[in-house]
Formats: C-alpha cells, sequence, structure tokens
C-alpha cells in the first residue's frame, strides 16, 4: 500500500468524495491559478536546496557566543556566569550571624533596666558573632552576613562590659551605703 491509501484508511477518503488517488484535485470549474502572467514564478529551491538543521540540533547551544539554556534535542549551551556578590545562592547569609545581631541588640537594652539578664545575652553575642565571623572566613563562598555578626559581637561586648560597671556601681554604692549605717 502506498502512503496515501495508508492515510485513507486511517482517517476516510477527503471531503468531496474522491477515494483513489485523485486527493482532493482541482478546484471546481477547471484550472487553478498557474504561474503568473509573463513566466517564471518565485522560482525553485535555493541553490544548493533548503539544508539541513541548524548548526548544534534544533534549538540546542543557542547563538554562537551567547547565552543559551540547551534544549532535550541538543547538548546544553553555555550557563549565565554569576550576577556578582550578594546574588545567587552565593553569600547568603549565616544563621549565627543573624542570632549574634538580635542577641547583641536585644542585650543593649537590658543593660539599663537589669544589668544581670544582660550579661548572658552578651556572652550568647560574643560567642555566636565569633563562631559565624569564623565560618565566614573559612568558607566565603558559602557564608555571608559578615557585617551582622561583626555588629552582634560588638553590641555584646558592650553590653558585658556596662552590664559589668553597672554591677560594680551598684556593688560599690551598696558596699557604701551599708557602711553608713553601721558607723
Amino acid at each position: 500500500m502506498d502512503e496515501q491509501a495508508n492515510l485513507i484508511l486511517a482517517y476516510g477518503p477527503p471531503p468531496g468524495g474522491g477515494g483513489g488517488g485523485g486527493g482532493y484535485g482541482p478546484p471546481p470549474g477547471g484550472g487553478g491559478y498557474g504561474p503568473p502572467p509573463g513566466g517564471g514564478g518565485y522560482g525553485g529551491p535555493p541553490p544548493g536546496g533548503f539544508g539541513g538543521p541548524p548548526p548544534g540540533g534544533f534549538g540546542g547551544g543557542g547563538p554562537p557566543g551567547g547565552f543559551g539554556g540547551g534544549s532535550p534535542f541538543g547538548p546544553p549551551g553555555p550557563q549565565m556566569p554569576p550576577m556578582g556578590p550578594g546574588f545567587g545562592p552565593q553569600g547568603s547569609s549565616n544563621g549565627l550571624a543573624i542570632g549574634a545581631l538580635v542577641t547583641g541588640i536585644l542585650a543593649l537594652p537590658t543593660t539599663c533596666c537589669c544589668s544581670i539578664a544582660s550579661l548572658p545575652l552578651g556572652v550568647a553575642a560574643c560567642v555566636m558573632g565569633g563562631l559565624a565571623l569564623s565560618k565566614i572566613k573559612a568558607q566565603p563562598q558559602i557564608y555571608g552576613g559578615k557585617g551582622m555578626a561583626l555588629a552582634g559581637a560588638i553590641c555584646g561586648a558592650v553590653s558585658i562590659l556596662v552590664g559589668i560597671a553597672f554591677l560594680a556601681l551598684g556593688m560599690g554604692q551598696a558596699l557604701i551605703d551599708q557602711y553608713s549605717r553601721t558607723h
């Protein structure tokens, strides 16, 4: 069987009858359009034929020297270069750096009202900030947030120093009051 017969068996005869090899045929009334007056027409295929698939397959590889994403039909093209620091997955904030900053900020106001509670917060901020800075220094392409870790450690150290000073002043004042009562 030929290809046209297979199509007729699969899809049925074309509209308007004709099932035996004629296809659709010319329009009623004879003729067709034919070549334009003066002969010629648009010509045949280009010299050398229509050619094969584009270089790199259909949709694969992208333009030469450009950035393509590739496709399932061809090899993947070159990947986009990273956008720089602060963009994408590299340099994402370290959780310890965020924790150090939050704890250090919380330690500062508690120093003024309750210096005993600010000491553990300040120590925690210094420890987390130091750990975060060491991780950032060891793997800067993975961890970011150096400024947050440094700010948290500084706030924690300031709150420790101020808390110790307030405790010393408070104890000194208590000793002075007790000495003045007894003498």
